[in-house]
């Protein structure tokens, strides 16, 4: 199983590769201008976090848009990658009404595959300015914040999940069962 992590900048992807390897799993770091044939070799794919706007800068994220729509494995978008999938597929994403910073708790509404093993709430690490607003066709909101009301999503039908928190960072509680939960799907392929 070899899974490919896109990078955008994010300050937290060292992270998501250190505890994807612990967990066991092949990853490895992709660049958003890998053509996109070379990204179909890969099982699985996480879009991590990142400075940039979706709403502004997508120009900036290279063919990550046709990895999102063209690549049929496994996807998980964290943050940035959150609001990536959730624009490329017909979603809402624009500025947030409260931007979150720091610690948030966590309401999980639907325990859906990539929140399988975690509790009804808990406390997450958040870093972000926008945030989804409507979920794209054919997606169901798994968790919310009290000011963020998609904090997850899935689209079960094609393995797509995406969480607005980081779970790579030790101060998301259960992030690393998260991380794991997607590993499970992607083994299961």
């Amino acid at each position: 199983m070899k899974i490919g992590l896109i990078y955008f900048g994010g300050q937290y992807n060292h992270l998501i590769l250190k505890n994807v390897k612990y967990l066991g799993g092949n990853i490895e770091t992709i660049d958003p201008s890998l053509p996109l044939e070379k990204v179909k070799e890969y099982d699985c794919l996480i879009f991590s976090g990142g400075p940039q706007s979706v709403k502004e800068e997508l120009h900036r994220m290279g063919n990550s848009p046709l990895f999102v729509r063209e690549v049929s494995v496994p996807k998980l978008g964290i943050c940035l990658g959150h609001q990536l999938i959730a624009h490329v597929l017909g979603g809402v994403v624009d500025k947030a009404s409260t931007p979150e910073f720091g610690l948030v708790r966590i309401k999980v509404e639907d325990h859906d595959t990539i929140l399988n093993g975690v509790p009804s709430e808990f406390n997450a690490w958040e870093s972000h300015n926008d945030e989804v607003k409507t979920p794209p066709p054919g997606f169901r909101v798994l968790a919310s914040s009290e000011t963020t009301r998609i904090q997850s999503m899935v689209n079960s039908d094609n393995s797509i999940f995406t969480v607005q928190f980081h779970p790579e960072v030790k101060h998301t509680e259960h992030g690393i069962q998260v991380l794991k939960n997607f590993l499970e799907v992607c083994k299961g392929r």
